[in-house]
C-alpha cells in the first residue's frame, strides 16, 4: 500500500479544472458569469472551431486593477463573498474562485484589463497555469480573456471532447441560455467569424426571445406571469406547434442564474398536459425570483444545480402560472396538435401527392349519400321487409348480389315498386372521393376465399362484425385499420426511406443549433428521406420528406430530427416508431364514418392473412371473439 502523499500544485489544479471546466462551453459560461458581476452590460464571445482552437470572453465591465492581477489566478480567490454567511445569500454568479485558475490550469490564457481609473490596460500571460508576464497593453475599460488550446496539457480529458461541430453547438445552446436569462445585456456571439446571435439588451425577454428564436416562434409563445408561496414566475411558455421532441428547450432562471431542473420542467410538463401531444415537451424561458436565502447554490462546482428549502411552494408556484396562462390565452389554435391528412377524408378538390402511384378505389362519403328523390320519401320504405328477417341465410346474404335486381323487375311495374331500385343506385349517382388504399382491392379480394370469412356488417358505425370459422368477431375498425398501417409502415421504412416531393415547398426557420445539426448531419438527413436546401444560415427549404411524415408535419417533423440529431447525433428508434404509430393513427378510419363493404372486407381480410398482432400500436384490443358455442350457452340451445 503506497504512502500517503502531498499532491503538487500542478495535479491539483487539473482536478480542480477537470470539476469546472468539462467542455469549452463550460469555460465561457464561468468567464461570461465574472464579466456579468463586474458590471458588464455589453458581452461578446468569440470561438473558433467550436473552441477547441480558440475562444474569446470580451466585456466592458469594470475590470481587473493591476494590484489583484496575480491574485486573480490564484484558486479560492474571489472579490463575491468574505465568510460563511454570504454562502446563503449569494446574489453573484460567480463566488468560489476558481473558473480563471482552472481554465489557466490546462490552456494557454491573454487576458487584458483596465479600470476606469487606469490610464493604460495591463496584460496578462498564463500558461498552463504559470503566469509568464505581466505588462502594459492598450485596452478599452473593462476585461478582455484568450483562451487557446484548451487541455493542451491534459491530453486525457481532450480526448473526451467532441468534433468542433458538436462543441459549437454546446456553446451556441449555452449562449441562448445566457441571452434569455439576462434581456439587459447585449450579447454578441460569434462562430468561426461568422455572426449567430446578437441581443439588443434592452431589457425585454420578448426581444431576447426574437434574437435567439425569431419572430416565428415568438408570435406562438404564451406569455407567464404569476406570483405564488413567495415566487414570482414570469416568461413565456411554448405549447402546441412549437412543441418539442425533447426537454433542450425548457429553460429556467432562478434571480437570472440559468440553472438545470428536472423539478421544474416536471411542473411545466404537469401544467401543460393536454396542451401537447404524447411524446413532445413545451418550450419556456421563465425566470423565478425569490429570496437569495431560500436557495442554495453551492451544490456542484459547475452552478447548474440548485436546491429550493420549499421545493413544494416553488413547483407549485411554476405549474399554477403556466396552467393560468394557458386558461387565459386566446390563441386557441396553439392549443390543437396538429393533424395528419386523413386519406379517408380526401376530397376531389384536393390535389393527389405525386409521387405515389397507388391505385385508387371509390369510397362512400362518411355521411350516407341518397338522391334527391330518396330525401323526398319516408325512411320506411328503404328498411328491409319484416319478412326478409325469415329468409334462409344463404338468401340474406346473396341479397346484395347482383341477380337480385333482376328477379325483382316485376315488381317494378306496379306503382308502389318505383322506391325499392331508387336507394341503390343512389350512391352511384354522387361524386365519388379518391383514397389510396394500403393495398389495391382487386388484389386482396382473392384472398377472402382462404379466410373463410364472412362481413356480416358494422355496428354503430365503429364496430365491424364478421363471422370467422366457429366464431363471431367484433373488430374495431380504427384500431384494426392502425395496426395494419403501422405494420406496413414499419416494414417499408425498415426496407428503405421513400421520399415523398411536395407540391409546394415549405419554408421552416431553424435556430443556430439547429442550422449546426443541418450541416454536419445532411447526408443522414438525406439517408432517412428528406430532400431540404439550405436558403441562407437560419432558413431552410423542405422540397421531400419521409412518406411517413405527411406534408403538414413537413416543419415541425424536421425540427424535431434537426433536435435529435443536435443531442444525439442520431435519429432514436423509438421516437421513429413513436412517429409511425401516430401517423398510422392520424390516417386510419375513424369510428363513425361509414366505410365501403369492399373496403371492410379488405381489412378484415388483411388482420386475418397478415397475423398482426391483437392491439393497436397504443395497446387497445382490436377484435372480440364470442364462440358459436358460447352463443348456444347463452340462448339454451345447449346445456351448460
Amino acid at each position: 500500500m503506497q504512502k500517503i502523499i502531498r499532491l503538487s500544485p500542478e495535479v491539483i489544479g487539473q482536478i480542480a479544472a477537470g470539476e469546472v471546466v468539462e467542455r469549452p462551453s463550460a469555460a465561457i459560461k464561468e468567464l461570461i458569469e465574472n464579466s456579468l458581476d463586474a458590471g458588464a452590460t455589453a458581452v461578446t464571445v468569440d470561438i473558433r472551431e467550436g473552441g477547441l482552437t480558440s475562444f474569446s470572453v470580451t466585456d466592458n465591465g469594470s475590470g481587473i486593477p493591476a494590484s489583484e492581477l496575480k491574485m486573480a489566478f490564484e484558486r479560492h480567490a474571489t472579490s463575491k463573498i468574505r465568510d460563511t454567511k454570504d454562502l446563503w445569500q449569494v446574489a453573484t454568479l460567480g463566488f468560489r474562485g476558481e473558473a480563471l485558475a482552472s481554465i489557466a490550469a490546462v490552456a494557454h490564457v491573454k487576458l487584458t484589463t483596465r479600470t476606469a481609473d487606469a490610464e493604460t490596460g495591463m496584460q496578462v500571460l498564463n500558461d498552463g497555469g504559470v503566469i509568464t508576464s505581466i505588462t502594459e497593453a492598450a485596452s478599452p475599460l473593462g476585461t478582455s480573456v484568450v483562451v487557446k488550446d484548451i487541455f493542451y496539457n491534459a491530453p486525457v480529458r481532450k480526448k473526451f471532447l467532441k468534433k468542433p461541430a458538436h462543441e459549437t453547438a454546446g456553446v451556441t445552446e449555452l449562449m441562448a441560455r445566457l441571452i434569455l436569462s439576462r434581456p439587459d445585456i447585449s450579447f454578441r456571439y460569434l462562430a468561426d467569424g461568422k455572426n449567430v446571435y446578437f441581443s439588443p439588451g434592452d431589457g425585454q425577454l420578448k426581444n431576447a426571445l426574437l434574437a435567439v428564436y425569431g419572430l416565428d416562434v415568438l408570435r406562438m409563445l404564451t406569455p407567464v406571469k404569476g406570483v405564488s408561496s413567495g415566487v414570482i414566475v414570469e416568461g413565456f411558455v411554448g405549447v402546441g406547434d412549437v412543441s418539442r421532441s425533447n426537454r433542450s428547450q425548457e429553460y429556467f432562471f432562478i434571480n437570472r442564474r440559468v440553472m438545470k431542473s428536472a423539478l421544474l420542467s416536471n411542473a411545466v410538463e404537469t401544467a401543460c398536459h393536454q396542451r401537447v401531444m404524447i411524446g413532445r415537451f413545451p418550450m419556456c424561458a421563465l425566470h423565478l425570483t425569490m429570496p437569495y436565502e431560500q436557495t442554495d447554490v453551492n451544490v456542484h462546482p459547475n452552478k447548474w444545480e440548485i436546491r429550493f428549502q420549499n421545493e413544494a411552494g416553488v413547483r407549485d408556484a411554476v405549474e399554477s402560472a403556466v396552467r393560468a396562462a394557458l386558461e387565459q390565452t386566446q390563441q386557441e389554435d396553439l392549443l390543437k396538435p396538429r393533424l395528419f391528412t386523413d386519406p379517408l377524408k380526401t376530397t376531389a378538390r384536393q390535389p393527389a401527392p405525386q409521387v405515389q402511384a397507388r391505385p385508387t378505389v371509390t369510397v362512400a362519403p362518411v355521411q350516407p349519400v341518397v338522391s334527391a328523390a330518396a330525401l323526398a320519401k319516408p325512411a320506411a320504405p328503404e328498411m328491409k321487409p319484416v319478412t326478409s328477417l325469415h329468409a334462409p341465410a344463404a338468401q340474406m346474404r346473396d341479397e346484395p348480389a347482383a341477380p337480385q335486381p333482376a328477379a325483382m323487375a316485376p315488381a317494378r311495374e306496379t306503382p308502389a315498386a318505383p322506391e325499392k331500385p331508387a336507394p341503390a343506385p343512389a350512391p352511384k349517382a354522387e361524386a365519388p372521393r379518391q383514397v389510396e388504399p394500403m393495398v389495391p382491392v382487386q388484389q386482396a379480394m382473392p384472398q377472402v376465399a382462404e379466410t373463410k370469412a364472412r362481413l356480416i356488417g358494422v355496428a354503430f358505425g365503429t364496430y365491424i362484425l364478421f363471422e370467422y370459422g366457429d366464431q363471431l368477431v367484433f373488430c374495431d375498425q380504427h384500431a384494426a385499420h392502425e395496426r395494419v398501417l403501422y405494420e406496413r409502415l414499419l416494414r417499408d421504412t425498415a426496407q428503405a426511406p421513400v421520399s415523398q416531393t411536395l407540391l409546394i415547398p415549405q419554408t421552416v426557420t431553424i435556430d443556430r443549433t439547429e442550422y449546426a445539426a443541418f450541416l454536419d448531419n445532411r447526408d443522414q438527413l438525406t439517408a432517412l428521406g428528406y430532400d431540404v436546401d439550405q436558403m441562407g444560415e437560419d432558413t431552410l427549404v423542405i422540397r421531400g420528406l419521409p412518406v411517413i411524415l405527411g406534408q403538414t408535419e413537413a416543419a415541425s417533423c424536421l425540427r424535431d430530427s434537426l433536435d435529435e440529431l443536435a443531442q444525439y447525433g442520431r435519429i432514436d428508434d423509438y421516437d421513429k416508431k413513436l412517429r409511425i404509430a401516430t401517423t398510422a393513427c392520424k390516417h386510419a378510419v375513424k369510428g363513425g364514418e361509414r366505410v365501403p363493404e369492399e373496403e371492410l372486407t379488405w381489412l378484415v381480410t388483411e388482420i386475418l392473412m397478415s397475423r398482426i398482432p391483437p392491439t393497436c400500436p397504443h395497446g387497445r384490443p382490436l377484435m372480440i371473439t364470442v364462440t358459436h358455442t358460447d352463443l348456444d350457452k347463452r340462448f339454451r340451445r345447449i346445456q351448460q
